[in-house]
């Protein structure tokens, strides 16, 4: 996951590229003023945006929020000294996932990110990230240790059901175990671009090489998954549609 930090005071700047680092997720940049950080923004696509309050120069961290937005809505944790009413209601007309006073710890910014992406996810404030991993728009997020990694749908080739987990593997050779069953997370993915070929296994259309009907085998890049009988005609009606 990609984070742009937006902090005036070097101090603090400083602190919170230290704790991103620490966390394990990348950073787009770090900047003192709304301008630069557009311009970021534009160029990097950043997942999520911590933002000073007040800035120096003509447009500050609500109004930084407010153009970005109408962009791409993007998750965003506002930062600040300040604890006055008037700048609470005017951080609230943005709907920010968090609001975080000066001075803070990693774990409380840790914590933060997550419930900021699970509220994205589900539009509810009440769930957690520890209940499951997440989808949102054009990606899942999943937690890897203490930090979340960012997968994009078009970098899945595949998907294997393991009990209660399913492990997702990428384009990339990588693999990551998802607390979900496959089922659940079925429904969390786009059905125009995956199919069930086995109740243990969803591939991405996209990446399919080849079937062999013969075999009941499919060829999804350099991998084999199975096609059973049960899943078969409706999988073949699927490629008839792509």
């Amino acid at each position: 996951m990609k984070l742009l930090i937006l902090e005036d005071e070097p101090l603090y700047a400083s602190q919170l590229e230290m704790l991103v680092e620490q966390m394990g997720y990348d950073l787009a940049g770090t900047y003192d003023n709304a301008f630069d950080a557009l311009d970021c923004f534009h160029r990097e696509q950043p997942d999520f945006l911590l933002l000073d309050i007040n800035l120096s120069g003509d447009i500050n961290g609500i109004q930084f929020a407010e153009k970005v937005n109408k962009i791409r809505p993007t998750p965003t944790v506002f930062i600040t000294s300040r604890q006055d009413n008037e700048t609470f209601a005017r951080v609230q007309k943005t709907d920010p996932v968090a609001f975080i006073i000066k001075p803070f710890d990693i774990l409380q910014l840790q914590r933060t990110i997550e419930l900021a992406v699970a509220k994205m996810a589900s539009g509810d404030s009440s769930n957690t990230f520890e209940q499951s991993d997440l989808a949102v728009q054009d990606c899942l997020f999943i937690k890897v240790r203490q930090k979340l990694e960012k997968v994009n749908f078009d970098d899945i080739l595949f998907l294997e059901a393991d009990d209660r987990y399913s492990i997702l593997y990428t384009t990339d050779g990588h693999k990551f175990a998802i607390r979900m069953p496959l089922g659940d997370l079925e429904e969390k993915l786009p059905a125009n671009r995956f199919a069930r070929t086995h109740r243990s296994f969803l591939i991405q259309l996209k990446w399919i090489q080849s079937v062999d009907l013969q075999d009941m085998i499919i060829q999804i890049r350099d991998k084999h998954v199975p096609l059973s009988k049960g899943y078969r005609d409706d999988f073949l009606k699927r490629l008839e549609q792509v």
